[in-house]
């Protein structure tokens, strides 16, 4: 059979550019969108990535991210000695830290408190002092340091008391409010309190909020997603178990009151308390800690939906270590793993993530 005989080609010669001209753009579309995701990038490598360690090693400590500056706060030592020297390193452009650097101390040596920034200041909340055991005490005092356009920080000063001393409480910021939550102060507490940041870097009073969480929350986690709270495990006083799996949230009013907490749905896949929390990007994770015979290398995350529900927990990349009581700081896309304790001892590492696709975390070579 004989083939047809050719057409003429310049329809086609017309067509041709068109066609290669689409062909290039889809192309170019697809390259983009593969390179906006870390794991399309050949040198993605999921898990954590070590970066430098500071000087102290602390446990039970507070991080914050102030610019481009990361910090350490407070802690205690293998000599359950408190750590007052604060610490801090400029932050890389590829997320990699510089060296540490000490500047001003605490006036008061604190561990299981709490840190946030803003306008300018850097807050430590809370924890507790004294000597170790049952004569350990809760605080309430609430100290700040300016911070200076180099990182380091001026002078701390007694800025002012929350309305109850609160050990292993956790604290969130949202526009010009910060809220201290839960902790212990002889109880398990439900109890949320809430102070207004002024511009000048001043604290108003702080005022107990109506709304009480669900579950009375001890070294427990807490994470913040546009203008919803979530707390995440903790600590039970219950010989047949140790630690919560459940995580509830409140909504924030225009106002800055709560609204009443609920219970999400969905369980973390481990109990775990004296771990570390955060949100990001419509997910939330849940990092380490102790399922009570045991420290955690263990992250699990869950996604969030429009109306602040979390869905199902599963796990992403687990961290190089172990470790309980560390504190977490998220800059950029970037999220560090700090201190802590190991089985053995308190610790001065640092690792660090970032945000993939589906919420998976990992690194760039």
């Amino acid at each position: 059979m004989q083939d047809n005989p050719p057409r003429s080609n310049k329809n086609a010669s017309l067509l041709l550019p068109g066609i290669g001209a689409l062909l290039i753009a889809a192309l170019m579309l697809l390259l983009f969108n593969s390179s906006a995701t870390p794991q399309n990038d050949p040198g993605w490598v999921s898990g954590w990535k070590p970066v430098n360690s500071f000087h102290f090693p602390r446990r039970a400590l507070a991080a914050v991210v102030a610019g481009d500056y990361l910090y350490v706060v407070g802690g205690i030592n293998d000599d359950d000695e408190y750590v007052k020297e604060v610490e801090f390193t400029r932050i890389n452009p590829d997320g990699t830290l510089g060296e540490w650097q000490t500047t001003s101390s605490l006036l008061e040596g604190r561990f299981y408190l709490a840190a946030v920034t803003m306008n300018g200041y850097l807050y430590a909340l809370g924890g507790a002092t004294g000597p170790r055991g049952d004569d350990n005490q809760p605080i309430a005092s609430v100290e700040k340091a300016r911070i200076n356009p180099d990182g380091s920080l001026g002078p701390w000063q007694l800025e002012n008391y929350l309305t109850t001393p609160r050990r292993g409480l956790k604290t969130v910021k949202y526009k010009n409010h910060i809220y201290a939550i839960g902790g212990y102060n002889g109880i398990f507490l439900k109890s949320v309190e809430r102070a207004e940041i002024h511009a000048d870097g001043t604290l108003g009073g702080w005022q107990l909020e109506k709304e009480e969480s669900v579950i009375d929350r001890y070294i427990h986690s807490a994470a913040i997603l546009g203008d919803k709270i979530y707390l995440l495990g903790g600590h039970v006083r219950d010989p047949q178990k140790v630690s919560y799996g459940d995580v509830e949230m409140t909504s924030i009013g225009n106002d800055g009151a709560l609204q009443p907490w609920r219970i999400e749905p969905t369980s973390l896949q481990t109990p775990r308390f004296i771990a570390t929390a955060f949100a990001m990007n419509n997910y939330i994770y849940m990092m380490g800690g102790h399922d009570g015979q045991f420290r955690l290398d263990s992250v699990e995350f869950a996604p969030v939906d429009a109306n602040g529900q979390v869905g199902d927990w599963s796990f992403t990349s687990q961290m190089k270590a172990a470790r309980s009581a560390a504190a977490v700081a998220i800059h950029k896309n970037a999220i560090y793993i700090v201190g802590g304790m190991d089985a053995n001892h308190a610790l001065d590492t640092v690792e660090m993530a970032v945000q993939g696709k589906g919420g998976q975390l990992g690194h760039s070579r």
